[in-house]
């Protein structure tokens, strides 16, 4: 195997440094990579698309046993253990891959999201911060980093990702739900309630945004209609028993 450094990799005939993903060294022509890598990450792919986890990990393991700085394979094998709920060794990495490749968006979103299913609010923040650096219109990315933001209690900066979420993706009305919550905790009744009723147009939330709107029109003296939002929620809870489980910050990954 060639001497690698970060992101690079030494010819060990001329001494030419270049990219690990270089299959041959533009100086000399020496073949740089062992030719079976690509096809264990296709191999991988195949077995994973087809259910066999097991299959899938044991290829990728044996591809960075030779290549330890691969950037897809770590990718890919990050996925395969969030998917198993090995959060820490998943997080390892996907900090493999994007420190082999500073500008791989995913692998910053999915490092993200596995700081956040662990609890890590601050560096799921930063996941999500560097993603839009590289992409400043990554919806998801908004999205996201408002969530972390928001359980942060760091509620200002989380509306307005949550806005930029909203005014990128119109159709994305879980960001509406959770500005409503901020508008409802500073107060601002009239806005929250607006924001709660754009959440029930797709029909995303619609559990908490029901007991949310009932809330706002007991506080304004409007019982029968608090009661009649009640009612519909209850009826949304039996014909969907897994809304009432979900929390109601959650996104899809």
């Amino acid at each position: 195997m060639s001497e690698a450094t970060h992101g690079s990799v030494r010819c060990p005939r001329c001494g030419k440094l270049g990219a690990t993903a270089d299959k041959f060294c533009a100086e000399c022509g020496r073949f740089l990579r062992d030719a079976s890598i690509d096809q264990r990450l296709l191999l991988a792919l195949v077995h994973e698309r087809e259910g066999r986890e097991r299959e899938a990990r044991q290829e990728l393991q044996h591809l960075l046993d030779a290549e330890p700085d691969h950037v897809l394979g770590n990718h890919q094998l990050g996925n395969l253990l969030f998917h198993e709920g090995l959060l820490d060794l998943a997080i390892e990495h996907y900090r493999r891959a994007v420190t082999a490749s500073a500008t791989f968006v995913l692998a910053y979103y999915d490092l993200g999201v596995a700081y956040y299913h662990r609890g890590n609010m601050p560096e799921a923040a930063a996941a999500f911060r560097r993603c839009l650096d590289i992409n400043p219109n990554y919806n998801a990315a908004h999205y996201r980093l408002a969530l972390a933001l928001f359980h942060q209690g760091q509620l200002e900066e989380a509306g307005e990702h949550f806005e930029l979420s909203a005014t990128l993706t119109p159709e994305y009305v879980m960001a509406h739900y959770h500005l409503g919550v901020i508008h409802e905790r500073e107060g601002a009744t009239e806005i929250a309630r607006r924001e709660f009723e754009r959440s029930l147009e797709e029909g995303v939330h619609e559990l908490s945004s029901l007991f949310h709107l009932a809330l706002i029109r007991r506080a304004q003296g409007d019982h029968a209609g608090a009661e009649e939002l009640l009612r519909r929620a209850g009826e949304f809870g039996k014909l969907h028993p897994a809304a009432s489980e979900a929390p109601a910050s959650e996104a899809h990954r």
